[in-house]
């Protein structure tokens, strides 16, 4: 009777004993870990059914074009592949009382290099769209595969070179792991300067392209709606294919991207940090924009649609072909593998934009 008496005791005093605000954190810790982790997986899963698709020809999407989608691939593959498993590796073996160090530095290096190669990567789609949409006759010219290319390195090699300072774990700009976002954050604050100009080599000349390029495509394919109109052969169904474009690509990057700019500047001119949870949603929310890139870039469109139905298809003959036959894939395979060789012969004639919707935008808007 003692020693159970004793027992629920001590097991009392244990349970008072425990700080609520440590379990407070524990349980803030958890959710987050959850949010990235489903983050991280929706990120990859999209990313690799695009790579499915685009590694072969798809209908009304020229050679640059296929470039640029994967680069674009390829970037937003790295917040779920590179990003995540980073921070969140850190987080499970930082210790929070130490102060800056040199796997801190390295790791908010990667993230600030990942994050600037996306956003490079998304100008140059819109150039090239731009490009596409407003010189279709001189496009193999002014945009030959080197210099598409050329375009591609320099959104993947500029970024690193202007971030390289971050890396040092004793270069000009301090580095710490946040518990709030869980990431290692650099401290904006020490630095102003070089905060700024951070700002204005990145952020603001894609905002500038992003939004001049779109702006000007999305204004021309109206004008073409409204002349389809007046001569009344414009399609009804088919009116509104610029603001299902153009607009949730240039609203989410904004959406996406300005909050966590926003705050970058806030603590490099204040000194001062935001609210735990804010400063959770506007470091994490960029990495969302590479799931909404597999959205706006690749499924709205119907020719993408269709080729990922074919490779599905094929897998599902390849790996499983009872299950196949089951779904009457084995029925309908020749008629896709036919449509399969059409699209990929159209292809190789048309010189469009990022996506076949953006490529027929003045003649179908």
């Amino acid at each position: 009777m003692y020693s159970t008496l004793n027992l629920s005791t001590s097991e009392d005093s244990n349970t008072s004993g425990v700080d609520p605000q440590r379990l407070l954190e524990l349980t803030h810790r958890s959710v987050k870990i959850s949010i990235i982790i489903v983050l991280g997986a929706m990120i990859t899963l999209g990313n690799i059914a695009v790579l499915l698709v685009i590694t072969s020809s798809v209908a009304g999407w020229s050679r640059n074009s296929r470039y640029f989608l994967l680069s674009l691939t390829a970037a937003d593959s790295a917040f779920g592949l590179l990003v995540m498993p980073l921070n969140l590796w850190v987080s499970l073996l930082k210790d929070y009382t130490e102060g800056p160090d040199a796997l801190c530095h390295l790791v908010a290096f990667c993230n600030a290099t990942v994050y600037s190669t996306c956003m490079y990567t998304l100008a140059t789609i819109s150039l090239e769209r731009y490009i596409a949409v407003f010189y279709p006759l001189q496009y193999s010219f002014m945009l030959t595969r080197k210099r598409a290319l050329l375009l591609i390195a320099f959104a993947w090699c500029f970024p690193p070179f202007l971030l390289l300072p971050i890396s040092f774990p004793d270069g000009i700009i301090e580095v710490h792991f946040s518990t709030a976002s869980l990431v290692c954050n650099p401290s904006y604050s020490t630095n102003v300067g070089y905060t700024l100009s951070l700002t204005c080599f990145i952020f603001s000349p894609c905002s500038i392209i992003m939004t001049y390029a779109n702006l000007r495509v999305w204004c021309a394919a109206k004008r073409q709606r409204l002349k389809l109109r007046k001569y009344n052969c414009a399609r009804r169904s088919r009116h509104n294919m610029a603001s299902r474009v153009l607009v949730p690509v240039v609203a989410a990057y904004y959406t996406c991207w300005t909050p966590c700019m926003a705050a970058m500047i806030y603590n490099a001119v204040s000194g001062s940090s935001v609210p735990e949870w804010v400063e959770f949603v506007v470091v994490w929310l960029p990495t969302s924009n590479g799931f909404l890139n597999c959205i706006f870039y690749f499924w709205i469109n119907r020719s993408f649609r269709r080729k990922f139905h074919l490779v599905l298809q094929r897998l599902a003959l390849a790996l499983c072909p009872k299950l196949a036959d089951s779904l009457g894939y084995s029925r309908t395979s020749k008629t896709q593998l036919v449509s399969g060789i059409l699209d990929k012969n159209n292809s190789v004639h048309e010189r469009s934009s990022s996506v076949s919707s953006t490529c027929t935008l003045l003649s179908l808007a």
